[in-house]
């Protein structure tokens, strides 16, 4: 008994929890909106989709001419340095002691500008690589955007769940509760044994004791709900009812075992994976690569430079003196090492690395969408079966009730034809979330992207 009010006890507090802190209740397309504005996966994502951008801004100043101010002081009695300071400044006399000059002061303000004319195509590569890189980026942003779709739904769905198993739970409580009175008025007036009437307080501690897990387990799936969306516990909502999806391929309201319309099968031409934000990320690795290589072997050819620079001299700070100088430059390595060979052979390397990543991207992803197929026509069937066993157990219910009113069935048979629509009303329900998220993995497989 005190293991009976110990559990009546926890039933009536979490009940009690529950309707001070009632959450606020969201659609499916409100939950994603949300998801999308503040979950740290997917806003580290764009955050990289940024850096990518900055990158190829970082590849474009390749082609713009390079231009720096530099400011300097010197002093020197080096007669080299002071000979070559005086000369800048133009203030050079026949009479100085050039072997012992005096100390000799030097402001210098330049002013230099360079452009690559031509470095064998690396900077093409590099931009287009760079390019390239920010797709990559954008479609791996598509991807965690598509998965996080899919996990609001999923979470989103199993709230129903778990919601159902609650009310489910209930009902068997009220059930076995009821049997509990029965049993104890005949317990009373003799016509039923002791261990019938002890069975019945156990059949009703069970039955609670799976009521308060149906209901930690609901509060738990909210918390999960909460984490995906990023809100964590700063804002009390939860899943509302399922309702009709338009924006997630038409999801129905109501899945009836007796509804055609809701047996889904799409053609054979839908399911490929050509949107795929994943495959379309890997393609672009591979091309990436590609322009690597190109901007390694272009480390073999000649660069080409001008460059020009713009001077002004004083000795005193007064007076300056300017000059200029302008010109072009070629360079060519002859030799550095075998360093650009091994670069190359490097660059060639990862690119076969990206073909071999991209085609096993190309078997996950076949993987994938033929396995959320298969779910989606398990879970259909399990529609359909869960449905005729929860009627064929409510009808073996309603006869052992019959069978036990008129003394022709014992407690234990009543009692046991209730555990069993318990378990079949669970089974249903949880046919009926696991439908709705096979449909959701479903589109997740094809890449379809959710929409306002």
């Amino acid at each position: 008994m005190k293991r009976l009010f110990a559990i009546t006890l926890a039933v009536s507090l979490t009940a009690a929890v529950h309707a001070q802190n009632a959450p606020r209740s969201l659609t499916l397309d409100e939950a994603v909106k949300i998801a999308l504005g503040k979950n740290p996966d997917l806003g580290g994502a764009q955050q990289r989709v940024r850096a990518a951008h900055a990158a190829l801004q970082q590849a474009d100043a390749a082609f713009w001419p390079q231009i720096r101010v530099s400011e300097s002081y010197a002093a020197s009695d080096n007669p080299v340095q002071a000979f070559m300071m005086t000369l800048n400044q133009r203030t050079f006399s026949f009479g100085a002691n050039f072997n012992h000059p005096d100390t000799t002061d030097n402001l210098n303000t330049k002013v230099l500008a360079t452009y690559s004319l031509y470095n064998g195509g690396s900077d093409f590569a590099a931009r287009q690589a760079a390019r390239l890189g920010a797709e990559a980026r954008e479609s791996a942003l598509d991807a965690v955007r598509n998965d996080l779709v899919f996990e609001v739904a999923r979470s989103f769905y199993t709230i129903g769940k778990a919601r159902r198993f609650v009310s489910v739970a209930e009902a068997a409580v009220a059930s076995m509760e009821s049997n509990l009175n029965v049993a104890s008025n005949r317990f009373a007036q003799g016509t039923v044994l002791k261990s019938d009437f002890l069975d019945a307080e156990v059949r009703v501690a069970e039955a609670r004791e799976n009521l308060v897990r149906a209901r930690n387990a609901l509060a738990v799936s909210e918390t999960i709900f909460r984490n995906v969306l990023g809100v964590g516990e700063k804002e009390n909502v939860t899943a509302g009812e399922v309702l009709s999806n338009p924006s997630r391929s038409g999801l129905p309201a109501e899945i009836g075992a007796d509804s055609p319309s809701d047996r889904y099968v799409a053609p054979a031409e839908e399911l490929d994976i050509t949107s795929r934000p994943e495959l379309l990320a890997a393609q672009k690795v591979v091309a990436v690569a590609e322009r690597q290589i190109r901007v390694t072997t272009g480390e073999h050819l000649p660069r080409v430079n001008a460059f020009a620079s713009y001077d002004l001299d004083s000795g005193d700070a007064n007076r300056f003196a300017d000059s200029w100088v302008a010109g072009v430059s070629v360079q060519l390595d002859v030799f550095d090492g075998f360093l650009t060979h091994s670069k190359v052979a490097e660059a060639r390397a990862n690119l076969e690395a990206a073909r071999e990543e991209l085609r096993r991207t190309e078997l996950a992803l076949q993987l994938e969408v033929k396995q959320a197929e298969l779910g989606l026509h398990q879970a259909q069937a399990r529609l359909e079966t869960t449905a005729r066993v929860a009627g064929q157990a409510e009808e073996s219910l309603q006869i052992s009730k019959e069978r036990y009113s008129n003394g022709m069935a014992l407690l234990t048979q009543l009692l046991d034809a209730e555990t069993a629509l318990t378990a079949a009303r669970q089974r249903r329900a949880a046919a009926e979330a696991d439908y709705q998220i096979a449909r959701a993995a479903l589109d997740k497989a094809l890449g379809k992207s959710w929409k306002e």
